[in-house]
C-alpha cells in the first residue's frame, strides 16, 4: 500500500494531482482485492473447484447480462455512432499488430523459440491484453464518484464494443496461436459439426449478450425493456430488464474475485492444493525459458508497445474519420487507452486448463502473477496521463 500512495511522487511529471489520485486509488483497490483473495484462498474458503464453479456462472450468465443491459441502457441515450462502430474493428488491429510485432521481433531479439509451447504461451500474453473483467473493475473505481454521472455507463459501453472484435478473436484465433491443432480430430467431423465449433469459439456468451442488447436496444423491442428518456410511463417489460440488471451488477465484483484468487492459487497459495501444481519439473511453461527474460518481453509489449500504437491507430482513424476527435468522445479514446495498458489475459490459463494442460496451465498462473503484481506502476501511470490528456477528471 505504502507502494501505491508514493506512486504519484516517483512520477511527478504526471502532474494533473486529480488524474493521480484516481489511477492510484483504482489501482490500491486491484491490490487490495488481491490481498483479501489470497487471504480466502489460504484459508481454504476458496478451493480451486469452487472458483471453476463461480467462473464458469460469471462468464456464462452474469457478464453476459451485465454486458447486455449496459448496451441497452447506453444506446437508448446515447445511440449508435460511427465512431462505436469502429471500436471492435480497432481492437482486432491492435491484437493483430501485437502479435505481428512480438513473433517476428520481440520473441526473436530475445532468443525465445515462438514456435515452442513456452514460446506461443508468451506470444499470445504479448498480443491480448485483460479486456473484459479489470477494464471494467477501473471504469466503476475511476468514475463512481465522477461528477459526471454518465460516465460509468459511457466506459462500460465503450468496453462491451470492445469485447464485440476483442473476444471472438481471442477465443479463436488467440486459442489456435496457444494450443495449435496437431490432432487429425477434426478431419472426423462433418462441415456441420465443425462451424458448430467456430461458432462456438466465436461467440462466447459474453459476445452473445453484447449482441443480444445491441438488437434490442436498435429495434423496437427496447421499448417492451425500457421507457424512453423523456416518458414517465414504465416499460411493459421493465421488471424483467430490472431483473437482469440486477443480476448483472453482480459480474465485476465476482470476476474481480475469480481473478485474484485465481492467480493466488497459481503462486501455490493454500492449504492441500493439489489441483493446480505450480512446479515447473514437468515441463511447464516456466521450465525452458529464463522467467526474466518473458516478464521483460511481455512488459515491454504490454505497457510500452501498446499504448503507443493504440494512441496511433486512434489518430489515424481520427484521420480517416472513423472516429471522432478527443474532444468530442474523450471517453473512446480514454476506454481504447486502458484497454491498450492492461495486464495480459488471464482466460489464457483457462484455455490450458480446458485442454487438460494443467502444468502448463499452472506455471502461466504462477508467471501472469509476477505480471500482474509489478503492472501496478507502469498501469498506474497511463492511466493517469490518460485522464490527464483526456480531461475526464
Amino acid at each position: 500500500m505504502a507502494t501505491l500512495s508514493g506512486i504519484a511522487s516517483a512520477v511527478p511529471s504526471v502532474g494533473h494531482s486529480a488524474a493521480t489520485s484516481a489511477a492510484t486509488r483504482s489501482m490500491a483497490e486491484l491490490g487490495i482485492a488481491s490481498i483479501l483473495g489470497a487471504g480466502f484462498v489460504q484459508q481454504g474458503h476458496l478451493e480451486p473447484t469452487t472458483i471453476s464453479a463461480l467462473s464458469k456462472a460469471t462468464f456464462s450468465i452474469l457478464l453476459p447480462m451485465f454486458l447486455c443491459t449496459s448496451i441497452i441502457q447506453s444506446v437508448t441515450k446515447y445511440g449508435l455512432k460511427k465512431s462505436s462502430l469502429a471500436v471492435p474493428l480497432l481492437a482486432i488491429v491492435q491484437s493483430t499488430c501485437l502479435f505481428l510485432a512480438s513473433k517476428f521481433i520481440l520473441l526473436p531479439l530475445a532468443s525465445i523459440d515462438v514456435e515452442s509451447d513456452e514460446g506461443r504461451a508468451t506470444t499470445v500474453c504479448c498480443s491480448f491484453g485483460n479486456s473484459g473483467v479489470v477494464p471494467l473493475i477501473f471504469c466503476e473505481s475511476l468514475f463512481r464518484h465522477s461528477a459526471n454521472t454518465d460516465y460509468v455507463a459511457q466506459s462500460t459501453a465503450f468496453v462491451s464494443l470492445f469485447l464485440i472484435g476483442w473476444s471472438p478473436f481471442f477465443w479463436s484465433f488467440g486459442r489456435s496461436v496457444l494450443i495449435p491443432d496437431r490432432s487429425n480430430s477434426s478431419e472426423t467431423k462433418s462441415s456441420a459439426a465443425k462451424l458448430m465449433d467456430l461458432v462456438k469459439r466465436a461467440l462466447p456468451p459474453p459476445v452473445v449478450g453484447v449482441f443480444v442488447g445491441l438488437f434490442i436496444a436498435t429495434t423496437p423491442l427496447c421499448r417492451l425493456f425500457l421507457s424512453p428518456p423523456d416518458s414517465e410511463a414504465k416499460a411493459p417489460l421493465s421488471i424483467i430488464f430490472n431483473s437482469v440488471a440486477n443480476f448483472g451488477r453482480a459480474a465485476s465484483p465476482l470476476s474481480l474475485l475469480i481473478l485474484v484468487s485465481s492467480l493466488a492459487i497459481g503462486v501455490g497459495i493454500g492449504k492441500g492444493n493439489t489441483d493446480w501444481d505450480v512446479s515447473t519439473e514437468k515441463g511447464g511453461q516456466g521450465a525452458g525459458m529464463n522467467f526474466l527474460t518473458k516478464w521483460a518481453v511481455v512488459s515491454i509489449s504490454r505497457f510500452l508497445l501498446s499504448p503507443a500504437l493504440m494512441y496511433g491507430l486512434l489518430h489515424l482513424a481520427e484521420r480517416i474519420g472513423a472516429i471522432s476527435g478527443i474532444d468530442d468522445n474523450p471517453m473512446l479514446w480514454f476506454v481504447l487507452m486502458l484497454e491498450a495498458a492492461m495486464p495480459p489475459a488471464q482466460n489464457s490459463v483457462t484455455m490450458l486448463q480446458v485442454a487438460d494442460r494443467g502444468d502448463d496451465a499452472a506455471s502461466l498462473a504462477m508467471f501472469l502473477f509476477s505480471v500482474y503484481l509489478t503492472s501496478m506502476v507502469p498501469t498506474t501511470i497511463a492511466l493517469t496521463l490518460a485522464l490527464q490528456k483526456f480531461k475526464l477528471v
